[in-house]
């Protein structure tokens, strides 16, 4: 199979996007335009007429290659079968200066072991929506049902049409105060506005009888799933669980739809409502610097890749 090396510039958007959008292992991170928005430089490893597709993100290290923060997984997408043969064939024609490599695969990518290269299994979770709400509740854990059923569930009010930079403000204001999380509160809005602007993207949070916000959260719709992409609560909303009560309402206006839910982390709080981890596999080369992002401290406590 012939692989080349294509620069950022020189690729071709809809060849590219057509690829991720018609893969068997498709995901919202690997079209051109969320690619473009988190990363300054990239270029693109591609399978004949786009038939498959690897970013490899350029770093200030010459010798470093590492996927960005806000990216779980984008890892060769192909509308063929990702076989051993075709992956190792993909992570061979990495250009030799690149000692030192990261990379996610994305899920359905199975691999025991590739040259040079360490394999390591990530969980992610996640949630099929197509039974009815009634089928998906009886699966909550026992205290978010109890809550679900108790008084403090009436001092919470649902919102919507919450603006991006209202989210972005709740994550950046219960997060630590760090360069890389003011990177991220950048970098979600220009992510949601994107998503917003293709029809693909949706608020949901949850107000107090005062109506302040305590909760918020934004999804992404993609190839069958429905993706949250960031969530935040604030210390007041994480005392009255505003955050279960915004995904039961998501999962109630949800169910009964062939979609699946994708919580984007690898936090095992998802499985209170019933969500089953995903693994996906991280292969790395050399030296990595340690991730650029923190979590969140204020719950749900989500792990960025």
């Amino acid at each position: 199979m012939e692989i080349r090396l294509i620069p950022h510039a020189e690729i071709d958007k809809v060849k590219w996007n057509s690829c991720v959008h018609y893969a068997t292992n498709g995901n919202v991170f690997g079209y051109k335009w969320y690619l473009d928005t988190i990363a300054k430089e990239w270029d693109g490893l591609i399978e004949g007429d786009y038939e498959s597709v690897l970013p490899l993100f350029l770093t200030e290290r010459k010798d470093l290659l590492e996927q960005p923060p806000l990216l779980r997984e984008a890892g060769i997408y192909s509308i063929n079968l990702l076989s051993h043969r075709r992956v190792n064939a993909f992570l061979d024609a990495i250009p030799n200066q690149y000692e030192n490599i990261s990379i996610r695969l994305n899920e359905g990518i199975h691999l025991t072991e590739s040259s040079g290269f360490s394999v390591e299994a990530k969980n992610n979770y996640q949630l099929l929506l197509l039974e009815p709400y009634t089928v998906l509740s009886a699966k909550y854990s026992p205290d978010l049902m109890r809550f679900l059923k108790s008084n403090d569930k009436k001092k919470l009010l649902p919102s919507s049409n919450v603006k991006p930079e209202k989210i972005a403000g709740l994550f950046k204001d219960n997060s630590p105060d760090t360069p890389e999380n003011n990177y991220a509160f950048h970098a979600y809005q220009r992510i949601m506005y994107n998503a917003l602007h293709r029809g693909w993207g949706a608020t949901f949070g949850v107000m107090d009888q005062h109506k302040d916000l305590l909760s918020a959260a934004f999804f992404i719709y993609s190839q069958g799933r429905v993706m949250q992409l960031v969530a935040a609560t604030t210390p007041q909303g994480e005392q009255m669980n505003a955050y279960d009560y915004l995904i039961d309402n998501f999962l109630q206006s949800h169910a009964g739809r062939p979609l699946v839910m994708d919580f984007n982390t690898a936090e095992a709080y998802p499985k209170r409502f019933g969500a089953r981890h995903n693994e996906f596999l991280t292969l790395q080369k050399g030296t990595i610097p340690k991730p650029l992002l923190a979590p969140v401290k204020k719950k749900p406590s989500w792990k960025f890749w």
